[in-house]
């Protein structure tokens, strides 16, 4: 089934067998009601971890810090009990894939709605709503560049949000697309100049740090994560680095790019 409030948007990406048009509340309400009870899961989880056993996530690693390994050393030295709040890139890819999230209410982000800037002002609401919570903005160089300004409000209320940039010096989902599907051809999603990110928090009062490899990022991590006010962390993360799969223009789901065969 597809609910969707514009006609045009049904069918578009994946085949629809039950098309419902109109709002989404209504929508669901109304199938809650036939639904009644939920069928079983336990088979359609199980095929789910099937393919999570074949088909894992992966990645190269190299001497230079990746993504990837970032995310894996949050969830590490958070235990998974974070709430992880994300911006809109490749991080909350990254975010999605290699956190894990086995706890339920523990992620916010903004979904496919493209909404660069969200992820530091909607960490201030996580934090304000959960006051006993390690809650960590996960964000990319771009997107924090949209909503800097809010570590005004952070350093006012010393609110104890862990700020973790993942520094790839680009727009990297539109530096992605160009490079695999505009022959490389990148215009304006590198970010050359930059200002210093650590200096920049330690103007407002709060703790900075640049992090250039996972030995670093295993030290800082383990120093700051049970801090009770706010820290930033600048992860200079390899600015090359992809995030898949992906699906090309024009595709569809069973299309995607960078799936391991």
């Amino acid at each position: 089934a597809h609910i969707d409030i514009d006609p045009a948007e049904i069918g578009k990406n994946v085949p629809t067998q039950i098309p419902v048009v109109g709002d989404a509340r209504e929508a669901l309400s109304q199938l809650v009601r036939l639904v009644g009870k939920p069928p079983e899961q336990a088979e359609w989880s199980e095929t789910i971890s099937t393919w999570k056993r074949d088909f894992p996530y992966h990645y190269e690693k190299t001497d230079i810090l990746k993504p990837q390994k970032v995310m894996e050393l949050l969830f590490e030295k958070t235990g998974g009990e974070a709430i992880v709040v994300t911006d809109v890139g490749q991080h909350q890819m990254w975010a999605a894939q290699y956190y894990r999230f086995e706890k339920a209410d523990r992620w916010v982000t903004s979904g496919g709605l493209g909404t660069m800037g969200f992820g530091l002002p909607a960490s201030i609401g996580a934090q304000l709503a959960d006051p006993s919570a390690c809650v960590v903005a996960v964000l990319g160089d771009g997107g924090f560049q949209m909503s800097t300004q809010e570590l005004a409000v952070i350093a006012e209320y010393q609110l104890p949000i862990k700020i973790a940039i993942f520094n790839n010096r680009a727009l990297g989902m539109v530096r992605q697309w160009q490079e695999i599907f505009y022959d490389s051809r990148f215009s304006h999603s590198k970010n050359p100049v930059q200002p210093s990110f650590v200096k920049l928090a330690d103007a407002y009062g709060i703790k900075g740090y640049e992090i250039n490899t996972e030995a670093e990022a295993h030290a800082v991590l383990n120093e700051v994560l049970n801090d009770n006010e706010p820290v930033l962390l600048d992860f200079r993360v390899d600015g090359d680095e992809n995030v898949y799969p992906m699906i090309a223009p024009g595709k569809g789901i069973h299309e995607m790019v960078g799936v391991k065969k």
